[in-house]
């Protein structure tokens, strides 16, 4: 609520010397209220998102304030000059360019009364008159729908002094509100906050002995936290001001719901209590309007930029309109010879479909007519097969495997080893060229070699911590003294405790750090561990590509930390999964937490 202290000889004194209604106080504008003309996720504040270009939003509004201009006189009330005021709010935003948007409001008091001070020399305010009209422009420094962390925008705005004195809203010169804000969307949140400084002229209102009362420039400070998506959304707007002059500062919640009338309209109410004796920050204020345009955009991977109809997610060319039957992609023939780009073997040459789109020269002809044109044909003059360059084919050992490709011509064997035969001498399950022992048969992540137990404790080498030192079989083969945290699983190292991060960082706590050694000593005592994946895990809550980075940048540091502990940085490779590997059902708290993982993945040479 805001309070105007007052003592009966001040108030003789500026009566008598008053310009501009109403009599007795000066002249300056009394609406403090300013409203987010683009209505991105929020009302009130920006959150440095602007509308997409060429994008619009038109806002209608009623505002009704109780007691915002309240006066004391000697620390007692003496009565609202206003107790009432009702304002209609019109906002424009416009977006000419994807980086800039322009907005204006023109604020309309259409009902005001309050006490009867005449006897005090105060003169009531007008009814009706017009408040300070405002312009701006907002210049988008980053976005988050084109990869950045954050939505970032800064504003300058100016309020014209064209108002009614008569009904206290008239500065007596331009006032200016340079801000900056920034916001960001957490899955169904976004948050933002917003900091600026309102430039205006400092007037003094009434004095008296003890303390002045004063308007002018401060520093204007807020935050906001708002649902996201297409149905019914809320949002918890916090302003406040830090005084430049000696004016009272000021404290204000509003809550708000917004409601979709279609795609292209909404409807919204919003209200809450003030704080605070600043001229202008009523007890509370209410507001109720409807807007047309400025929809939510979709998610990227959700919109559809070419117009093709295919989503952008799937859309493999999203910058060029072509059907659904070709991912999106548009059909192109250069040439013009009724023959794609992708068939044709001159597609910046007409030629006949016969001829491969080719024209009847030289260049595309096909002596051995084989469907290969001679400048690609490798034997011209013998009829062969695209696959084979134009040539005759030939596979002596019907492996499917050209000779000409054929690493073992006469000795059958799958393409995928070059047309050799796969061999397993000891019949382990490693193949020979892979198998460190081929004539003996062992373990396949031993590379084909039989399992030892040098120090007898009954615990094999190979999945030994302690692999020179006798130890307990429940202690991973090391003495009891010493705890393991870590044990040697077929295919991964399973560690019995959480990796602790810094909250939404790659920073490792220090109560992981005792494990993570223990990891390292384990795996310098094993160098027939050859190569383990690193492995960053999340939960699904926020947004999935975030959740990817941040598990990789996790997964690099517990690398970055083994390798400082000795580790061979060859042997290690780190991987961020992200969400799409989960343990277990990322609807409940057990089972996030349980997705929000670290994890060391053995890999088997050959089996990578």
């Amino acid at each position: 609520m805001s309070h105007v202290r007052l003592s009966a000889v001040a108030i003789l004194l500026l009566a008598s010397a008053a310009l501009a209604q109403p009599e007795g106080l000066p002249r300056f504008e009394l609406e403090r209220l300013e409203l987010n003309p683009n209505g991105r996720g929020s009302l009130v504040m920006g959150t440095g998102e602007l509308l997409p270009s060429g994008g619009f939003r038109l806002s209608l509004l009623g505002h009704y304030e109780k007691d915002p201009l309240v006066l004391y006189a000697d620390g007692s009330p003496v009565g609202a000059l206003v107790g009432h005021r009702a304002t209609a709010h019109l906002l424009v935003a416009w977006a000419p360019m994807r980086w800039l948007e322009l907005g204006a409001q023109l604020p309309l008091v259409v009902w005001q009364r309050g006490d009867d001070l005449s006897a005090r020399g105060l003169g009531a305010p007008a009814t009706t008159g017009l408040s300070t009209p405002s312009v701006h422009a907002r210049v988008g420094l980053l976005s988050q729908r084109r990869e950045a962390p954050v939505d970032l925008a800064v504003e300058l705005g100016v309020g014209l002094p064209v108002g009614s004195e008569e009904a206290i809203a008239r500065d007596t010169t331009f006032r200016f509100s340079p801000k900056v804000m920034v916001g960001r969307r957490f899955g169904l949140l976004r948050a933002g906050v917003e900091a600026g400084v309102m430039v205006r002229p400092t007037v003094t209102l009434i004095s008296d002995e003890n303390v002045q009362d004063e308007v002018g420039t401060e520093v204007r400070l807020g935050g906001v936290l708002a649902t996201t998506g297409s149905g019914l959304r809320g949002e918890l707007n916090v302003r406040g001001t830090v005084p430049l002059t000696r004016q009272p500062g000021s404290l204000e919640l509003l809550a708000g719901v917004r409601l979709p009338l279609g795609s292209l309209a909404e409807a919204y109410a919003l209200g809450g209590p003030g704080f605070g004796d600043t001229p202008g920050t009523p007890s509370f204020r209410v507001l109720l309007g409807v807007a047309l345009g400025g929809a939510e955009p979709p998610e990227p991977s959700a919109r559809d930029d070419d117009g093709d109809g295919v989503k952008n997610s799937e859309d493999k060319c999203p910058t060029e309109a072509g059907p659904a039957a070709r991912q999106g992609c548009p059909e192109k023939d250069t040439d013009g010879d009724g023959i794609e780009d992708t068939v044709d073997r001159c597609p910046r040459e007409a030629g006949p479909a016969e001829n491969q789109g080719c024209a009847g020269t030289e260049k595309g002809k096909d002596s051995d007519g084989d469907g290969v044109v001679d400048t690609a044909d490798k034997c011209p003059q013998d009829a062969g097969s695209a696959d084979n360059a134009g040539c005759p084919t030939k596979d002596r050992d019907g492996d499917g495997v050209l000779d000409a490709a054929d690493k073992c011509p006469r000795e059958a064997g799958p393409a995928a080893r070059q047309g050799c035969p796969v061999k397993d001498t000891d019949g382990d399950g490693v193949v020979d060229d892979r198998d460190n022992c081929p004539s003996e048969a062992g373990l396949v992540e031993l590379r084909g070699c039989p399992s030892k137990d040098s120090d007898g404790d009954s615990v094999a080498d190979h999945l030994d911590n302690c692999p020179k030192e006798k130890g307990e079989a429940t202690n991973q083969g090391c003495p009891e003294k010493d705890e393991q945290l870590v044990a040697i699983q077929k295919g991964k190292l399973e560690i019995k405790q959480a990796v602790f991060f810094a909250t939404n960082k790659a920073v490792i706590q220090k109560r992981s750090f005792r494990m993570l050694d223990q990891v390292a000593w384990v795996i310098r005592q094993h160098p027939e561990i050859e190569k383990i994946v690193i492995e960053g895990h999340s939960d699904n809550v926020g947004d999935a590509d975030v959740n990817r980075r941040l598990s990789l940048a996790r997964a690099e540091s517990v690398k970055d930390y083994l390798v400082k502990k000795g580790v061979e940085a060859s042997r290690l490779e780190a991987k961020g999964y992200g969400p799409d590997r989960p343990l277990m059902s990322n609807k409940t708290a057990y089972g996030r937490a349980a997705n929000r993982r670290v994890a060391f993945t053995i890999v088997t040479p050959g089996n990578e």
